[in-house]
């Protein structure tokens, strides 16, 4: 079955199809980039909750050591503490800067290699 069109039928039909078409490209991109967002944060958040509970345990080893009276074990696991501090202090930064300035901002490089833990003492000498 094929529809004849009068021209001024067929020029009301792009008026309605092209904006349709418009909104629902726009729609898209703006559902793309927010999944893009949440993902983003979601990686962030999930790094930052590990490294708060890797925390917490160095922070219940530094008690210990200190009641033990080994103190030179106790100054390894302070080191420690204040490099997760730092790295908190680091994901946190991403954290908001993701939620305001969109995805793009933090590249996943910077979310991977900032882990690698540089000149830390071992804890045990």
């Amino acid at each position: 079955m094929v529809f004849n069109l009068s021209p001024s039928s067929q020029a009301m039909c792009a008026l309605i199809l092209l904006p349709s078409l418009y909104l629902a490209w726009r729609l898209a991109s703006f559902v793309s980039r927010w999944r893009s967002k949440q993902e983003r944060l979601n990686k962030i958040n999930a790094k930052y909750e590990m490294l708060r509970s890797v925390r917490q345990d160095a922070v219940y080893h530094y008690g210990w050591a200190n009641s033990r009276g080994d103190f030179k074990e106790a100054d390894g696991h302070e080191a420690h503490v204040m490099e997760i501090d730092r790295k908190l202090d680091i994901l946190r930064q991403q954290y908001e800067a993701v939620e305001e300035h969109g995805p793009q901002v933090v590249d996943d490089v910077a979310l991977s290699t900032f882990q690698v833990v540089s000149n830390e003492r071992p804890k045990d000498k």
